[in-house]
């Protein structure tokens, strides 16, 4: 499945062509919906297309958007905000910028530190017991070890220590294990974005009907949070190895693309992290740029750069809301002109999906049918039935 998505400008006249194509849709989704223009960036990509429970849900709140109007969301890609956050923690000194961990291992700190990325916390570990192992493994003379965890329990009631505990020797208690098919088991940190809560969202929702034409519509995104870039899916076929879809690709941008029909709900989820984020030891990171009072100048584990610069620090922006849709049929045309052969190729080999609906065919909760009408014109139709709910987009928010 191509997961071309916006780490570079487009390399060719046709995703040039298909990026303003993702623009225009997100343009028209945003205004029929009536959503915040300047923060709505749409969704494509797996990852929020076949949730059915709160699997999607999670990893979509969890993902860090990328600086663009329209972002491609894949479970193997797409960056954490957790993951970002537990590494923000380590790069953090104490509230009051104390140093008594790093005056009791004295010349052993720069030794413990590279241990220390080099062995990253396990279930149950505390920061007593990883120095302690430190020491034993390292033969560290135990009066150092000694006076290293005194100060480590001196710390423990501060913000940061908490923090730390929760998101690393109790963060079991704030995350749920899922098991997706064909997948190992995994563990996701809790996020406000629950089934239940998408459910009641959805009920509560509106309808629209879709009358979306290409060669018509606006593919201006200045105005948004990303300034003008679009990125998202590079093709209008999600190909198989076996098919070149080069050629297929540049005919389909080189016409117009139609979308019509109906979806019967349609809403917002306002999102945040659950109790194992502490927003205030962020915000005491964000609000102290190049001070080595808060950020501790031996780790590795990031700068305010790497973390707040941007576009592209780890947490730059972060998801507030998600844009769920429902029970939907809607029809997607190609005004290109496609022989018998173009169409076998497509319906055999497109397996990740058609513009604007990408997702592996094993994964997606909507059903596709893909066929040739009178005029030769590719036409396929996308169904949701109800009470299923996909992810079409999400709120983004820079950090501030």
């Amino acid at each position: 499945m191509d997961t071309k998505t916006n780490v570079a400008p487009p390399a060719s006249d046709t995703e040039a062509t298909v990026e303003a194509l993702n623009a225009k849709w997100r343009n028209y989704i945003c205004q029929a919906m009536n959503l915040d223009p300047d923060s709505f960036q749409l969704a494509q990509g797996g990852l929020g297309l076949q949730t059915s429970d709160n699997y999607g849900l999670f990893r979509m709140a969890d993902a860090v958007p990328a600086s663009s109007a329209v972002g491609f969301y894949d479970a193997g890609t797409t960056n954490s905000r957790a993951a970002a956050y537990s590494a923000l923690l380590n790069a953090l000194l104490t509230e009051s910028g104390s140093s008594a961990f790093r005056t009791a291992l004295g010349n052993y700190y720069s030794a413990w530190y590279a241990w220390s990325q080099a062995n990253l916390p396990a279930k149950g570990d505390t920061m007593e017991s990883r120095v302690q192992q430190w020491g034993m493994v390292q033969s560290i003379e135990p009066g150092v070890i000694t006076n290293a965890v005194a100060a480590i329990q001196q710390a423990a009631n501060t913000p940061l220590a908490r923090a730390r505990a929760r998101m690393w020797t109790n963060a079991a208690n704030y995350q749920q294990q899922f098991n997706p098919p064909g997948q190992p088991a995994t563990s996701l940190f809790i996020y406000t974005a629950t089934t239940d809560n998408a459910q009641n969202a959805i009920n509560q929702g509106a309808s629209l009907t879709l009358d979306f034409d290409s060669s018509t519509s606006s593919s201006d995104v200045s105005s948004t949070f990303a300034e003008g870039s679009a990125s998202g899916f590079y093709s209008i076929f999600s190909a198989d190895v076996s098919g070149s879809f080069d050629k297929l690709d540049s005919k389909a941008a080189s016409a117009s693309m139609q979308i019509s029909g109906r979806i019967g709900k349609f809403a917002t989820l306002s999102v945040g992290p659950g109790e194992w984020y502490d927003s205030s030891e962020v915000n005491r990171a964000f609000k102290a740029p190049n001070d080595n009072t808060v950020w501790d100048p031996s780790s590795r584990s990031g700068t305010y750069d790497s973390f707040f610069g941007q576009p592209d620090g780890a947490l730059a922006r972060y998801v507030t809301q998600l844009v769920l849709v429902s029970d939907y049929e809607i029809t997607v045309t190609s005004t290109a002109t496609y022989s018998q052969e173009d169409y076998q190729q497509i319906k055999t080999h497109a397996e990740g999906g058609i513009w604007p609906f990408f997702s592996a065919s094993a994964d997606a909760t909507h059903t596709t049918d893909i066929k040739l009408d009178s005029n030769n014109h590719l036409v396929t139709t996308v169904t949701l039935n109800k009470g299923l709910i996909q992810i079409w987009g999400v709120s983004v928010q820079n950090q501030a």
